[in-house]
């Protein structure tokens, strides 16, 4: 019995499960890469070897991190628009509220008793 719920593709068309399936030597390679990252993080975060650039570096380790993670994990390389969109929504959100919380912070006057 065919699922209800299912559509058959377009007059022309077929489509290709292999396509959206991951390898599991795929998905173990873009695991190690996360790892990696993670490990030259902890490296710069503890070593001290940048001094007061080792934040900025971080926060782009982590950055490339979290593209990788969308990318592969969350499957934005095989998302649609809408998909995509989402994503890109998310962020632009995201910083929006980084703005809005650091111009906060950014403001406030510390008072020093002693």
């Amino acid at each position: 019995m065919a699922d209800p719920h299912s559509h058959p593709p377009a007059h022309g068309t077929s489509y290709d499960v292999t396509k959206d399936a991951d390898t599991p030597g795929g998905l173990f390679a873009v695991y190690l890469v996360v790892l990696l990252l993670f490990a030259t993080t902890f490296f710069v975060s503890s070593s001290g070897v940048l001094g007061r650039y080792a934040l900025f570096v971080q926060l782009a380790i982590a950055t490339v991190q979290a593209g990788v993670v969308a990318y592969y994990f969350m499957h934005l390389r095989q998302g649609d628009r809408v998909v995509t969109l989402t994503a890109l929504a998310s962020v632009f959100w995201t910083l929006i509220l980084f703005v809005l919380f650091m111009s906060d912070y950014m403001t406030r006057h510390r008072v020093v008793t002693g």
